[in-house]
């Protein structure tokens, strides 16, 4: 059965790929470069639509109907919409929270699941949400399909790091009582691959094309719902709440940097910039392909601290706290790299003809 659905997820995928980039033209589904973007050409915007076309097809005729997995595939659909129409038109930002908001209580409603226990975290005992168990939930899926979205930054990148986040899951959910959750992970990686080749140009694809907003919430909204699936079900808990953190580490901390820093500068945490984790590795001198392998490793790497860590039971608030611990030396390195970005755009500025010509003519009347 996993096999057949994962032929079909990677098959109609692939079909979908060539269909739908005619229609991105016509429907002006298109990157075009400007500003920070600079690739070359109108790219279409038509990964995260031929993403859900083959893991939905594989989902409602191959797998076997779970209703959690229904309510997954609706409120899906849901995200995927709002992304197609973001890239479309540009949404407001409080527009897309709001609709993400209503989507993720739409997914806890009808999945019977929230944030509800959060384990042993600190080491002082079990951590029961109760009634604040919805709020926090809603603010988790919001920052992990943000955290999905921000990496989205070079090619490859977010479709490499997902997939180091199922693969984990997919050792995780080999259980029994998780059959439908490893099929989701399965099917998913599937349509990934024809994705990931068309997005780095490599054959058979000839034309590059993007994930766009639809698929990076898409896959930010799937991997909440795993999360959440795998540590909150009462009666078969596939991995504790910590290991959680571990399997999405990579994006979670470089959004959570990327915000402090921007707060830090007064500047709106939601402001396109070049301070990702990917922008600072190719500033200090790696190709976009180094930089593609390096972030894949680091992805790779601390997802598989958490899968085993959690295969060998290891204590969950020390698990925690060697988190905060490798947030904290993230940090740290990256420190120094983000002020040399920082005094190197300076320079720049100070160097461009208009600043000197402006400059001169302040000094030359300022004091008239």
């Amino acid at each position: 059965m996993l096999t057949i659905s994962l032929i079909t997820s990677l098959c109609v995928t692939w079909i979908a790929l060539y269909l739908l980039k005619p229609v991105a033209r016509r429907a002006h589904l298109l990157d075009i470069p400007k500003g920070r973007k600079q690739h070359t050409g109108a790219v279409p915007l038509i990964g995260g639509m031929s993403i859900f076309a083959g893991v939905s097809v594989a989902t409602l005729f191959i797998l076997p109907a779970n209703p959690a997995v229904s309510t997954w595939l609706l409120c899906a659909l849901g995200i995927v919409l709002l992304g197609v129409a973001d890239d479309a038109e540009d949404l407001s930002v409080k527009l897309r929270i709001a609709m993400q908001t209503l989507l993720t209580l739409a997914l806890c409603l009808g999945s019977g699941l929230s944030l509800q226990n959060l384990g042993n975290l600190l080491g002082l005992g079990e951590i029961d949400l109760g009634l604040f168990s919805y709020p926090f939930t809603v603010i988790i899926v919001l920052g992990v399909i943000n955290a999905f979205n921000m990496i989205d930054g070079i090619d490859g990148l977010l479709g490499s790091v997902a997939m180091g986040s199922l693969l984990s899951l997919v050792m995780l959910f080999n259980l029994p009582a998780h059959t439908a959750e490893l099929g989701v992970c399965v099917v998913f990686i599937a349509a990934l691959i024809p994705y990931l080749l068309n997005n780095l140009v490599l054959p058979p694809f000839k034309q590059k094309i993007f994930m766009g907003d639809a698929g990076s919430m898409l896959i930010g909204l799937t991997i909440s719902w795993l999360l959440i699936q795998g540590t909150q079900d009462p009666s078969a808990q596939a991995f504790r709440p910590v290991t959680a953190l571990w399997l999405i580490a990579l994006p979670i901390m470089d959004m959570v940097r990327v915000i402090l820093h921007r707060l830090r500068e007064g500047r709106s945490p939601f402001a396109a910039g070049r301070d990702h984790l990917h922008h600072l590795l190719m500033e200090i001198g790696l190709s976009k392909s180094a930089t593609l392998v390096t972030m894949s490793t680091l992805a790779f790497a601390l997802a598989s601290v958490g899968v085993v860590s959690e295969h060998l039971q290891i204590n969950a608030s020390l698990m925690f706290y060697a988190f905060l611990l490798t947030f904290l030396a993230y940090l740290l390195l990256l420190a120094p790299v983000a002020k040399a970005e920082k005094d190197s755009l300076r320079r720049w500025f100070k160097e461009q003809p208009v600043t000197q010509t402006a400059r001169k003519i302040l000094a030359r009347y300022g004091n008239n």
